[in-house]
């Protein structure tokens, strides 16, 4: 298309958006421009988070997805292959391979190789914009304030996010940890500091039309970066075979108390105060049992907190269970999730705990604490370590000795999740961000698009 054409195209959409009522969900089809370093075929963490988003806005328009070749490509090409997705458009493109070689797969170190990827972006999103034309891009993973897209060069209208990574565990909780994780927490502080100050980062905030924060933490962030228009989402959504499956899950049973934990065994998951409320609990419930489900680095120092507490034989460390269907068991037979974590963008286990109708408890810090309510969880106060422990046994406490509140808590998690955090609830919220962007009213509207009670 011409460049007399492109405007003029744009021009009658934005026309045709400015009549629409504010209650029309309607959106014509567009052409989307999503940056999605990591995407896979996944239920679970980033690159499933993108996915379920391709899906929940395939209906409607045209996607192309730009994607890192090295890590993701070939599953992706082998689940189109048996699974084609029309309207979608797959772009995949990768550094040099002594680069990937070098930095993939390396911890802090393939944050830099993200960072190169985003800057070669811009030149390959340039290219696709000239021979597609889009009307809106959009920046879905890595989904972390503090990094740049290579998608704000483009003279789009441009949404930013669900983007998190701005919570910060208070010095209290850091300062008691092993020295590899403290020393992993300065690198962390660090990172996000200098970013703040490029000039890379102030330019995606700027161009963006709108930025989504995931908790109250990164929504602030992202105004403090100069960001017009901010509002709060979640990460992700339930789609509604997943829901099926959950709300096929019986009431929490009877019988001694049963905590689980979830998670990569990583120092940040706050496994350790869980461990030290539930021991502190099991003192006068010699029947109850913490288990923690999945593996990792900080194993050895979690077992050492168990033995440390007196509760080595009520704490148990399941491992890698052999299948999904396994975890989903381990949690019917569950009645609560501890997931007391330093710094969470988001929890999916958190929202699939909720979704069985399992309270969860958790520090009132970042993600876990924006997906509960008082009906349905317990935030514990993030001043000190000791203060965060007593509280969480205090609640395990009440449920136990409250099996009716326990089961009042059970229901208000489940209707909670099918309010706030269904697909068809976060799609709507998007196409309506997309609908005012393109129309011109993304930037000056403060109005909320969602419920954002505890949000």
């Amino acid at each position: 298309m011409d460049s007399f054409g492109k405007p003029f195209s744009l021009t009658l959409r934005a026309a045709f958006l400015l009549i629409l009522p504010a209650t029309n969900d309607a959106v014509p089809p567009m052409k989307l421009l999503l940056s999605t370093y990591s995407c896979f075929p996944c239920s679970t963490s980033e690159p499933g988070n993108a996915w379920r988003l391709i899906h929940e806005l395939l209906p409607d328009h045209q996607i192309w997805a730009v994607v890192e070749q090295g890590h993701y490509a070939e599953g992706m090409k082998r689940h189109l292959a048996a699974h084609p997705l029309p309207g979608f458009h797959p772009i995949y493109f990768r550094l040099v391979p002594a680069l990937e070689k070098l930095l993939r797969g390396r911890g802090v170190l393939e944050g830099v190789y993200y960072h190169l990827w985003q800057r070669k972006l811009e030149g390959v999103v340039r290219q696709l914009q000239q021979t597609h034309q889009f009307d809106l891009c959009h920046h879905v993973t890595f989904g972390r304030y503090w990094s740049p897209s290579g998608l704000s060069g483009l003279d789009l209208p441009f949404i930013w996010g669900p983007v998190g990574a701005a919570e910060t565990p208070p010095k209290a909780f850091v300062s008691e940890l092993p020295l590899r994780a403290r020393i992993f927490e300065a690198a962390r502080n660090s990172a996000r500091g200098l970013a703040r100050h490029s000039r890379a980062l102030r330019q995606t905030a700027a161009a963006a039309t709108v930025g989504i924060g995931v908790t109250r933490e990164s929504c602030q962030a992202l105004r403090n970066l100069g960001v017009r228009r901010v509002e709060q989402l979640p990460q992700t959504a339930l789609t509604p075979a997943e829901l099926a499956v959950f709300e096929g899950f019986p009431p929490p049973p009877a019988g001694p108390l049963r905590a689980l934990c979830m998670g990569r065994l990583l120092h940040w998951k706050g496994f350790h105060l869980a461990i030290r409320a539930f021991s502190a609990f099991a003192r006068g419930n010699p029947k109850a049992e913490l288990w923690l489900i999945k593996d990792g680095t900080y194993r050895g120092y979690f077992e050492r907190v168990g033995a440390e507490c007196g509760a080595s034989n009520q704490v148990r460390f399941l491992g890698h269970l052999p299948s999904y269907a396994a975890v989903l068991e381990k949690l019917a037979q569950s009645h609560v999730l501890l997931h007391p974590a330093l710094h969470e963008g988001f929890g999916n286990v958190c929202l699939e705990a909720l979704a069985a109708g399992r309270p969860v408890a958790c520090l009132d810090i970042g993600g876990p604490a924006s997906q509960i309510s008082p009906e349905t969880g317990f935030a514990a106060p993030a001043t000190t370590p000791q203060e965060a422990v007593v509280a969480l046994a205090g609640f395990l406490e009440r449920i136990d000795n409250d099996r009716l509140l326990l089961g009042r808590m059970s229901a208000a998690a489940r209707a909670r999740v099918r309010t706030h955090f269904t697909m068809e609830s976060f799609g709507k919220a998007i196409r309506t961000m997309y609908a005012e962007a393109c129309s011109g009213r993304g930037r000056r509207s403060n109005r909320p698009l969602v419920d954002a009670e505890r949000l």
